[in-house]
């Protein structure tokens, strides 16, 4: 039996209070939400939702994980020794346009960009369940690369933020606060292909 699920096939009660939680969080703002609502728009009670999470922001923190991993973050698949970085940084790249054009996640940028002032732990825990793994992810990668003499990208860590900007760059301001248009698939794979190529070609090896 998955840990998503109970006996009888229905969600589990820990995944109830994560996705009342997340629509709670979109529709009034973290602030304006307590553990008390969670609780009844999940249908539990809040004694069980405390032994879950140990307060509001760590269940925040799991809205947010739950929803990268189901947009599946980058793995180790993406770094099999048989794949070139070319193919690499495209399937990363893939990954972060899927997280920067999802309304979803847009709208939770939103509520933390709103909300952080008032409550300075919420953009923590963002971006340490959220952005910090991804970018640590591909920084351990160059790393890699860099030590094995592939590509010299000078330090790992800011190229990796480099490249992840060239990634989200066309796209992420305009949307997040909602003054552009979505682009297509096709536009954004091709804005994708560039980043790709002009990131390894200030990369490679002379």
């Amino acid at each position: 039996m998955s840990d998503k699920e109970d006996r009888a096939g229905r969600p589990s009660k820990r995944d109830l209070i994560v996705s009342a939680a997340r629509k709670l969080f979109l529709d009034s703002g973290y602030g304006a939400v307590s553990m008390d609502a969670i609780a009844a728009e999940a249908g539990v009670s809040k004694r069980t939702v405390y032994s879950h999470f140990q307060n509001k922001e760590t269940l925040f923190g799991a809205v947010i994980g739950d929803m990268c991993a189901a947009m599946g973050g980058p793995n180790s698949t993406d770094l099999a020794a048989d794949r070139s970085p070319e193919e690499v940084l495209t399937a990363y790249g893939r990954q972060i346009l899927k997280v920067v054009l999802d309304p979803e996640a847009l709208s939770v940028f939103r509520v933390v960009l709103a909300e952080s002032p008032q409550f300075p732990e919420l953009s923590q825990m963002f971006c340490s369940t959220g952005p910090d793994p991804m970018c640590n992810f591909l920084s351990s990668y160059l790393a890699e690369l860099n030590a094995a003499g592939v590509l010299d990208v000078g330090d790992p860590d800011t190229a990796a933020k480099q490249f992840i900007n060239m990634v989200k760059g066309p796209y992420f301001t305009a949307l997040l606060f909602g003054v552009g248009p979505r682009p297509t698939q096709e536009e954004a794979e091709r804005s994708l292909q560039q980043a790709v190529s002009i990131f390894l070609k200030g990369a490679r090896k002379e």
